[in-house]
């Protein structure tokens, strides 16, 4: 699996332990050491409940949208911790996985349904089954002005020209690594 990770600061990990009261299985304590979280584009968990895998949390990280602690603040994800789960990563829909902090093993929960299904053993058999691609090319403004006149005929409007630059600007300077534990 390919990670962009958040930052080489050193992560506090007993800080984490103290926040939320669980013991931390080691893979995923190694994996917070080393990478404390990060996007992982294009990743698909390849196993049962199939899906994208958007990223990792990390711990103490600038962008709140990915700290852990901005998490634990929902009431669904408090009840998971409560249950020794804690929530590791993310889907595009924003469903959780997350680690059983009991037996270390990997568990898929729906934001919308009281559903969990079990999808690995451990941390590092989780991280083996997701698959990742390398970004490649990322089409510039020019690009995608001449795509969409020649599609639909039209001019981009301001909008669309300032996501497309956040999208250039974010994924072309993002740089990937092989997640090794």
């Amino acid at each position: 699996m390919l990670i962009s990770k958040f930052g080489n600061k050193l992560i506090n990990v007993d800080g984490l332990r103290e926040l939320t009261g669980l013991e931390l299985p080691d893979q995923y304590v190694q994996f917070l050491k080393k990478y404390n979280g990060g996007e992982t584009p294009d990743t698909n968990w390849t196993g049962k409940c199939k899906t994208d895998v958007r990223g990792f949390y990390g711990f103490n990280i600038e962008n709140k949208n990915w700290d852990i602690e901005e998490k634990l603040t929902n009431i669904t994800v408090k009840d998971l911790v409560k249950a020794k789960k804690l929530p590791i990563a993310t889907n595009c829909s924003g469903d959780h996985f997350c680690i059983d902090c009991i037996d270390g093993s990997i568990w898929f929960v729906y934001h919308d349904r009281p559903t969990e299904v079990k999808l690995a053993n451990d941390f590092k058999t989780f991280i083996a089954g997701c698959k990742s691609k390398k970004i490649g090319h990322i089409r510039t403004i020019e690009e995608r002005t001449q795509s969409l006149l020649e599609n639909f005929g039209k001019k981009p409007t301001e909008f669309q020209l300032c996501a497309w630059q956040a999208e250039i600007d974010k994924y072309g300077n993002m740089i990937q690594e092989e997640v090794i534990l």
